[in-house]
């Protein structure tokens, strides 16, 4: 914002241009059965002017996505593994917060909040603090996802990167997959005027 070049102005209008061609488009809702997942993804040292990475998370009630975060992480990781499980802390405690209000509208989720992360590394971190040789480094209040494994809050599990659906907010993709991953969110085009 302090010094835009051509580069911006030219992905800001690309922006533009993607919200005008979008403008009929929204997230849509069916029924489902009431359950909670995440999926949880980070880009490692994607941002050029400074090697922090970029954290995305989306949640899911089985339909549509009603919660979601793209954002530049605080720290620079010194692994994959590292951002994916500062990604994953972060995701978890927008868990934590997701079942509450969802408690205090009747809807209590007995089982774990699954988030689905595709790096293996990150939820070996998270459920085995043996490793704690290897992740001093690591910013203690990311480790808060170990408690809230423990209490069965949430429960990290292992997707395939193909199944990833919290890539659309970490990196730049191809057509073809950016369109797939946003109609997985829910994200799809409809006419207003069958509504009416």
């Amino acid at each position: 914002m302090h010094s835009p070049s051509l580069t911006h102005f030219g992905v800001g209008k690309r922006v533009l241009r993607y919200l005008k061609g979008t403008a009929d488009f929204g997230i849509w809702y069916s029924k489902s059965d009431g359950k909670v997942e995440g999926f949880v993804d980070s880009d490692w040292a994607g941002s050029i002017d400074d090697s922090k990475s970029t954290t995305g998370y989306v949640f899911s009630l089985g339909s549509g996505v009603f919660s979601w975060n793209s954002k530049k992480q605080d720290v620079v990781a010194q692994s994959s593994a590292e951002a994916e499980y500062v990604a994953a802390a972060a995701a978890s405690n927008q868990a934590i917060w997701v079942r509450k209000v969802l408690t205090d509208l009747s809807h209590v989720q007995m089982e774990p909040t699954v988030l689905w992360c595709d790096n293996k590394s990150a939820i070996s971190i998270a459920k085995n603090p043996i490793q704690h040789g290897r992740t001093k480094h690591i910013n203690v209040k990311f480790h808060a996802i170990r408690e809230a494994e423990k209490n069965g809050d949430v429960q990290l599990m292992y997707c395939r990167s193909e199944e990833q659906l919290a890539d659309i907010l970490t990196k730049a993709l191809p057509s073809a997959k950016f369109n797939e991953l946003r109609s997985k969110l829910g994200v799809l085009k409809k006419s207003f005027k069958e509504e009416c």
